[in-house]
């Protein structure tokens, strides 16, 4: 049997209608909830990936067991603890709380405690069941320059946010277990994974698509009164807006296509390895964080954004200090240039198609709600914003 955490995500959903994909085994999908309810969301979350997935076959094949994931034996009884450990062949752990703005304790319980207790499952069963847990790249914290190695993990250059060093703590973690037991674990670190699939309404959603939510509500107010409110005089009123940020022009951030991530990692998964074996799972090309901010901002064709590295908050309007706050997660990229080692995840995916480019109508595609998507209106590019299709966004 397999065993799946954080199933019903955005990666979680997709790993799980690939592994039902794979082959005929059982899956066991460690959930919250009424497991009737929880079987529910699961099916929905594979369906949101386009899989066509039969409700008979889901039945059959998948059981949702109700866990406490930071709770000793996860909640379950001794009994239960003993016989899910000794049925499950491999644990994919994609449980985690990915709130970029989110509490240091709550990040740490759910990422941190929660890993330590999927360690605790795999020590009581057999010594050959295999973990394969999702980390991120950006364990990489806050270094901005060269090329991270796949096997750094050190806390040096400290971290961004909260939720990077809980993750950093997390792979820590499966190391020292990984050291102290003499097994294996598989570790891949994903970037910024995206789809170009637009989200129906309550399916599980990449984070570049909530942030281009939020964005997408700014883009309905009426220009004049937002930037009237944000201190700007009558007189200085000219559209588009230019509104400069923190950040270096040429920054560049990862994003990655999450079927191809997944069908990496499974790629990978049939490798043996011995003591720790970790992947960046990241697109060969970075974008230009430039260029995704003029994207996400096409909602808003009254405004535009321009990183500016010499400015410091003092000089803010309270128009950039409001953009601030609505881009919180991302603002870590806006100053980055370090780019990720793939040598090992290329060896291990020879033969498997490399992930495609990453268009505009790709990335714009997969930021809209399903109900809403439609090309963008005539005569919305302006100048200085991205051309869709532009052979240029790709750095």
């Amino acid at each position: 049997m397999i065993t799946v955490t954080g199933a019903t995500g955005f990666l979680g959903a997709h790993l799980l209608a690939a592994l039902l994909r794979r082959d005929d085994r059982p899956v066991c999908a460690l959930v919250r909830g009424d497991p009737e309810t929880a079987r529910d969301r699961l099916l929905r979350a594979v369906r949101s990936t386009g899989s066509r997935c039969e409700e008979t076959d889901f039945r059959r094949r998948v059981t949702p067991v109700p866990v406490e994931l930071t709770a000793p034996r996860l909640g379950l009884s001794a009994a239960e603890h003993s016989a899910l450990a000794w049925r499950t062949q491999e644990v994919w752990h994609c449980a985690a709380d990915t709130s970029p703005l989110g509490r240091a304790a709550a990040l740490h319980r759910t990422n941190v405690e929660g890993t330590g207790r999927i360690l605790e499952l795999l020590a009581a069963g057999a010594r050959g069941t295999r973990l394969l847990h999702i980390s991120t790249a950006f364990v990489a914290g806050k270094r901005r320059e060269g090329v991270v190695p796949e096997d750094a993990l050190e806390e040096r250059y400290g971290f961004a946010t909260a939720y990077e060093e809980s993750k950093y703590r997390a792979e820590v973690r499966v190391r020292r277990w990984a050291q102290d037991t003499g097994r294996a674990a598989v570790v891949f670190r994903p970037a910024l994974l995206v789809t170009g699939r637009p989200a129906e309404p309550g399916e599980p959603r990449h984070w570049l698509a909530v942030q281009a939510a939020r964005t997408s509500l700014l883009g309905q107010q009426d220009r004049a009164l937002v930037l009237r409110a944000a201190g700007l005089a009558a007189e200085d009123l000219s559209f588009p807006y230019t509104a400069r940020m923190p950040g270096r022009p040429d920054a560049l951030v990862n994003l990655l296509q999450v079927d191809w991530a997944v069908a990496a990692m499974l790629r990978c998964a049939t490798r043996e390895a011995a003591g720790v074996e970790t992947f960046h799972v990241t697109h060969p090309q970075d974008c230009s964080v430039q260029w995704l901010l003029r994207l996400a901002l096409e909602p808003c064709d009254w405004l535009d954004i321009e990183l500016d590295p010499e400015l410091v908050p003092e000089r803010m309007r309270p128009l950039e200090r409001s953009l601030m706050r609505l881009a919180a997660g991302l603002t870590p990229h806006w100053w980055s240039r370090r780019r990720y080692d793939r040598t090992r995840l290329a060896a291990a995916t020879a033969g498997l198609e490399p992930p495609g480019e990453l268009t505009a109508e790709y990335v714009r595609a997969g930021m809209s709600d399903a109900v809403s998507a439609a090309p963008s209106p005539a005569g919305s590019a302006r100048a200085g914003s991205v051309r869709k299709g532009a052979v240029n966004a790709r750095v």
